[in-house]
């Protein structure tokens, strides 16, 4: 429940139809190609912004924005329609994509209607990109409900999320992309109240109930005294676990496990010393790659990475080495596009094909920040044992040459595996001796388990399946790491699964890497268990 003042918010689905106009087609195509790349570089700035706030399974729809931009079908009309008509690229993408929309929106399939809207979406993202425009998003200057006619998660996380008190629009519903966001970013929303534009004025004053899916407008003094006490109630319950968040949290017979953050950014790692993370379980270093336009040196990632780390100086961080591949593009990384990106040229696969401008960079500004600061080595998609021998051959040997120029880096970090590949999961005894330490990461490993592509809701299904496999896995690694006084965390979905904490605890394991503003949550159901 949430109540303030209404914003309604001008529709920003349409866009200018460009004119059709005679080019030579080639440098038409080279548009259109470098437009493609702006475009999935645009949706995974948006993807990383949003990678504390939102849990994996989520993040997920910004996987499938990038498909829809790189769908091959129709770069393939578009290309050949400029070959055929000599025109501007903006031109020809807007034909085909159009044709694209009308054949969705007339399926019988509600599913594939609404891919239309989607469709719609990162079309007009592309075509700004080729008509040099740009979107002017609202600011939001105070705490607002938005109202709207519609609202897509783009919009919706280029938004101040901090001012957004809630969110009602006339289209929409329960399942459509903005109401799995808005859900996870904790905003009370509405969607699909006809007519709801007509009948709300600017400054209106709005009590929004989205568990009731009410809408009061203008209540009455004794009303908005009511839902405030319900409100204040909820605000102090959530303020009390914030406090509580702060120290450590065990269990009433004394057990306990770290509770950490998954972060990206300054403002991740802020929000992880807001809400009491016990360290950091989870750096994602993609952020450092994704937003420039050319290949990050050693200087850039030593510089972003020292700004997170300087948000909770004292604590531990796991810095995970770059873990992407073709499915986040930038314009700087050329590489052929795959049909299953997840078991293709990413992680250290593509880093060591791209070693001294990919990999090398990363792994000695690693090495440079463990002087000053607490961290660990993770290393993402160790399939075999010739991975990991690869990549730690790869730390000592950039240890060496770092030494001889005088950096004098004594001792290595901790060098640890993400359990993801089921080679790995199933085979403990071949790689406790080797790591120092392991950390699973359950949303892969449930993909490749289940053989169910985490970016395709038809088979979504299939992962929520995975849970108790997971688990027996988790469970077999731990007593074979526990033998050798290894540490195993979990830091995917399944680690803020309170569902499961008890059996957490129970197995020995070291830490669960989260989303910080879960952390207070499952810091209080541990407090609360036996």
């Amino acid at each position: 429940m949430t109540m303030g003042k209404v914003l309604i918010l001008a529709k920003q689905d349409k866009h200018e139809k460009p004119i059709k106009k005679k080019t030579i087609p080639e440098q038409a195509i080279k548009e259109f190609d470098q437009a493609l790349l702006s475009a999935t570089e645009k949706i995974s700035v948006l993807e990383e912004k949003l990678t504390s706030t939102l849990p994996p399974e989520e993040l997920e729809i910004y996987s499938s924005y990038r498909a829809m931009i790189n769908d091959p079908e129709v770069i393939e009309k578009t290309k050949d329609y400029i070959k055929t008509h000599h025109c501007n690229a903006a031109f020809a993408f807007d034909q085909i994509s159009t044709a694209f929309v009308v054949m969705l929106e007339e399926l019988e399939d509600p599913y594939l209607r609404q891919r239309a809207g989607d469709l719609k979406m990162i079309s007009k993202t592309v075509l700004e990109i080729l008509q040099g425009k740009t979107t002017n998003h609202q600011v939001l200057h105070s705490p607002t409900i938005i109202v709207a006619e519609k609202i897509d998660p783009n919009q919706l996380a280029a938004l101040d999320q901090k001012n957004i008190l809630g969110l009602i629009t006339t289209q929409g519903g329960i399942t459509d992309h903005t109401a799995i966001v808005a859900k996870a970013l904790g905003i009370p929303y509405i969607l699909g109240i006809k007519n709801i534009i007509q009948k709300i004025r600017p400054n209106d004053f709005l009590v929004l109930d989205s568990n009731r899916g009410c809408v009061y407008q203008n209540p009455s003094k004794k009303e908005i005294d009511h839902f405030k006490t319900q409100i204040d109630l909820k605000q102090r319950q959530a303020e009390q676990a914030l406090l509580s968040a702060q120290t450590k949290a065990y269990t009433k017979s004394g057990k306990t496990l770290e509770v950490l953050a998954n972060v990206g950014s300054v403002e991740d790692a802020h929000q992880a010393l807001k809400f009491g993370a016990d360290g950091i379980g989870l750096l994602r270093t993609e952020l450092c790659f994704l937003e420039r336009s050319s290949f990050p040196d050693e200087a850039a990632h030593f510089e972003q990475y020292t700004q997170i780390l300087n948000e909770l100086p004292d604590k531990t961080y796991t810095l995970r080495l770059l873990d992407f591949g073709t499915d986040k593009k930038v314009s700087y990384l050329h590489t052929v596009g795959e049909e299953n990106p997840a078991l293709g040229l990413r992680a250290l696969r593509l880093g060591f094909s791209n070693y001294d401008t990919l990999l090398k960079p990363q792994i000695r500004a690693f090495l440079r920040l463990s002087k000053n600061y607490a961290i660990k080595i993770l290393c993402p998609m160790i399939a075999n044992n010739q991975d990991l021998d690869q990549i730690i051959e790869a730390i000592k040997s950039e240890q060496q040459a770092l030494n001889a120029a005088g950096e004098k880096i004594k001792k290595l970090p901790p060098i640890g595996i993400m359990v993801e590949v089921p080679n790995v999961a199933i085979n403990p005894q071949k790689y406790i001796a080797k790591a120092d330490f392991f950390s699973f990461g359950t949303n892969d490993l449930a993909q490749f388990l289940m053989a169910a592509d985490r970016t395709n809701e038809n088979v979504s299904n299939y992962l929520s399946t995975a849970d108790q496999t997971l688990i027996q896995l988790i469970e077999n690694f731990t007593q074979h790491a526990q033998e050798q006084k290894k540490e195993i965390s979990i830091c995917g979905e399944l680690a803020s699964n309170a569902n499961y904490l008890s059996t957490f605890i129970k197995m020995g394991l070291h830490a669960l890497s989260m989303p910080p503003k879960l952390i207070p949550t499952i810091k209080a159901k541990i407090n609360s268990l036996e």
